[in-house]
């Protein structure tokens, strides 16, 4: 029978053997057995680094020495090398193929780094030479309950036990077993057993995991007494204070934390741990004295000035925690709670690029810092990176699962998604764990509105807006969910009520005046609109506002274009001015003023894919082929799927006098991928078939088109002109009677004439 879980060095009587026969024979023997035994003699006090280079002194002199080989595997584990520890213990014993001590650690390091297969062919060495080798059975055991094999675990630990029945170790693990079985009676009576045996702080701190696991009310009851005895009591009143938090007994856990300060009062660990136990129920004055103290009674405080920073920006006190945070930095850069702290305060700041640069290399060199993520996730949500935000939101949750604003923020993505049924069960959950969480249930009345629940989310944001009562987000919302409610008075009186604490909230002017449209109010509308900007006469939004109004329901143009022109005088960098301007413009027949406007507006936002598809459309009334084309190609540079943009280019590019027509057709089909049923379309795509002479494919695309709108006579006619090429003069025929009979005037109706009559004369 053999246990063997000595780490400590010892002389094998081989080598001593060894020593005594060749001792004397070489001066190269000797320096090797003074570098060995100098190597026991590090490892015996505690010195494994230089243990470590004696025993590869030894071995370079002679690199078939399988003890010294064995003894350096054990010291690389001693030094937290463990994949030089592999190398140098495998090596002992394929030199050694009997010592079952290298195997059995070679196949604990291959079970801790998850390569079980090899770890089970270590352990089939070992049974060759030793079938009674205990640790080897005790590691199956545990083998076997990694992958699943509850009756092969427990057949293993029993055979280990039966061959070693004191080793507290494999009690442990046999503990473990029963509680994968689901026997927590006996797996309880197993670890008590473990604890009274030895009743050290690791078995106390399993004992206690397991009852935070599986619970028991009279836990504290066995574990007291045990505590009590520990030498390690302070680690071990934390680990109870978290049993409680896991019962939900906050008082309970308290006084544990308070327990472990007693045995340990000058730890600042333990200090910020009670400040973090406050802050998460809010005890704001007593987390802040707890960072305090623990500031007090550190070497070096910067531990805890982050923590208290953190509690400054978490209750809005954001100046004390820039100015602490910032001191803290200073003595110390890389400091990385302090770090994620100057991040959160960048990302409120709108300093969003910065702070990313933080979050970036925080989460590099801390992959599992969900925080950080939860950082990220915001910082590009306000920079309008969507996709990114959504990675980031993700993995925050993969790391804090039960994080109420990385919840909320996951919600928000679903809410941008349009997944509402998603959206509402994540800001539910978001809520459950933190009830207070106003941006939570701000998401879950909204979910509930866009899911036709408007009357719960009506009831939902006005209880909301009891409690945060001047709140013009929540009004606003609340605003919305009475209109999708048909309660349009009651709308209107919120908005108006926004309107009264911020004159300048633009989505209320906008929204009052489209409900009060919706009613027919024309009047009134125009009339709150005077009205503000009576209070605030240069506000360019609320100019642009009743300038549409006016020139829609007024017919007064030319006010509204002396209001557009007072808009940009006040804001000359807001493209919509110049967009509106073109379009009145345009409207008037001054096609030169409003392209002039449209390249403005063009110029100030070059995303805007409507500016250049409505320029496009007035330089090709203008006769100006050449600036429509780069106009639509402007579009497609920002948007290449761009559907109208690529269409209309296509058909421009096939209808010119020297056509690339390759690339007609590449644009024609990026039109088509992206609205495969729209009869334009398909008439273009057709077109481009048509002039490079595949008339069967552009027959298909004709038919296409005209399927869908059968009262175009330009398809019908393409479709004929289609079929003449092909040779199918019948067809054609039909075709063009079809168009010619219905006496609809449209381009191409003397081309129509002039076809039918060469067809006419040729059958």
């Amino acid at each position: 029978m053999k246990s063997s879980r000595k780490l400590h060095f010892f002389i094998t009587p081989v080598f001593l053997l060894f020593v005594l026969l060749n001792g004397c024979s070489s001066d190269s023997e000797e320096k090797m057995a003074a570098h060995y035994q100098k190597g026991i003699a590090y490892a015996e006090d505690g010195d494994y680094r230089s243990a470590v280079i004696e025993f590869r002194n030894a071995v370079q002199i002679d690199p078939m020495f399988a003890d010294a080989r064995y003894q350096l595997g054990v010291a690389y584990m001693q030094t937290q090398q463990p994949g030089n520890a592999l190398n140098e213990l495998e090596r002992a014993a394929s030199l050694d193929p009997e010592n079952t001590d290298a195997l059995i650690k070679v196949a604990e390091i291959y079970a801790l780094v998850g390569n079980l297969k090899e770890s089970r062919e270590a352990l089939d060495k070992i049974f060759k030479v030793d079938r009674d080798f205990s640790d080897a059975y005790a590691l199956l055991a545990q083998i076997e309950l990694t992958e699943g094999n509850q009756s092969a675990a427990n057949e293993a630990i029993d055979h280990a036990l039966a061959l070693n029945p004191n080793e507290n170790r494999y009690t442990l693990i046999y503990s473990r077993v029963l509680s994968e079985a689901g026997k927590l009676k006996e797996a309880e009576a197993a670890l008590k057993q473990a604890v009274r045996d030895d009743p050290s702080a690791r078995n106390l701190k399993l004992l206690i995991g397991f009852y935070t696991t599986w619970g028991n009310d009279d836990a504290e009851k066995v574990i007291l007494p045990l505590l009590e005895k520990s030498p390690d009591a302070s680690q071990l009143h934390l680990d109870m204070s978290s049993f409680f938090m896991r019962r939900g007994a906050p008082d309970k856990a308290e006084s544990y934390i308070l327990a472990a300060i007693d045995e340990n009062p000058q730890s600042p660990e333990l200090k910020i741990h009670l400040g973090n136990f406050y802050r998460r129920f809010h005890m704001t004055d007593r987390a802040e004295q707890a960072f305090r103290d623990a500031a007090e009674i550190a070497d070096d405080p910067v531990d805890a000035k982050a923590f208290l920073a953190d509690l400054y920006f978490s209750t809005y006190r954001y100046d004390q925690a820039d100015e602490l945070i910032n001191s803290v930095l200073k003595k110390n850069t890389g400091h990385p709670h302090a770090r994620l702290v100057k991040a959160k305060l960048l990302v409120r700041q709108q300093e969003n690029s910065e702070a990313l640069k933080i979050l970036k290399k925080l989460t590099s060199d801390f992959p599992r810092l969900g925080e950080a993520y939860y950082q990220k996730g915001l910082a590009h949500l306000n920079m309008g990176e969507i996709r990114s935000s959504y990675t980031a939101a993700n993995q925050a949750l993969q790391y804090m699962p039960n994080h109420p604003d990385a919840k909320t923020l996951m919600a928000h993505h679903f809410m941008l998604q349009q997944n509402f049924d998603e959206a509402k069960k994540t800001a539910l959950s978001a809520l459950e764990t933190m009830p207070g969480n106003l941006r939570a249930g701000i998401v879950y009345a909204r979910s509930m509105l866009y899911l036709g629940e408007t009357g719960d989310a009506v009831k939902l944001f006005e209880n909301i807006s009891t409690q945060v009562p001047d709140n013009i987000e929540v009004l606003f919302h609340k605003a919305e969910a009475y209109r999708a409610h048909d309660r349009s008075d009651d709308a209107i009186a919120t908005l108006k009520e926004i309107l009264t604490i911020n004159s300048d909230f633009i989505p209320a002017m906008a929204a009052v005046t489209s409900t009060l449209i919706a009613q027919q109010e024309i009047d009134e509308a125009i009339a709150v609109v005077r009205e503000q900007l009576r209070k605030t006469p240069q506000n360019p939004h609320y100019l642009i506002i009743l300038a549409e109004l006016i020139n829609r329901w007024t017919g007064s143009p030319a006010e509204a274009l002396e209001l557009l022109e007072k808009a940009r005088q006040a804001a000359p960098d807001i493209p919509r001015i110049y967009t509106m301007t073109a379009d009145i413009q345009a409207q008037q027949g001054k096609t030169g003023e409003a392209i002039e406007n449209y390249k403005i507006a063009t110029r100030k936002n070059p995303n805007d894919l409507r500016g250049y598809m409505v320029l496009g459309s007035l330089f090709e009334q203008e006769g100006d082929k050449i600036s429509a084309m780069d106009a639509y190609s402007k579009a497609l540079k920002y948007q290449p799927d761009f559907a109208p943009a690529a269409n209309n280019l296509a058909w421009m590019i096939a209808k010119s006098e020297t056509p690339d027509l390759s690339e007609a057709l590449r644009l024609a089909l990026v039109a088509k991928n992206a609205h495969p049923d729209d009869p334009y379309i398909s008439d273009t795509l057709g077109y481009v078939h048509y002039k490079r002479g595949s008339y069967q494919l552009a027959i298909t695309q004709f038919n296409q088109a005209i399927q869908k709108r059968q009262d175009m006579p330009t398809f019908r006619h393409h479709l004929a002109k289609a079929l003449f090429a092909n040779g199918q003069m019948v067809e054609a025929k039909q075709e063009l009677e079809k168009v010619l009979a219905a006496e609809t005037d449209f381009p191409e109706y003397e081309e129509a004439k002039k076809l039918l009559s060469e067809i006419e004369k040729s059958i």
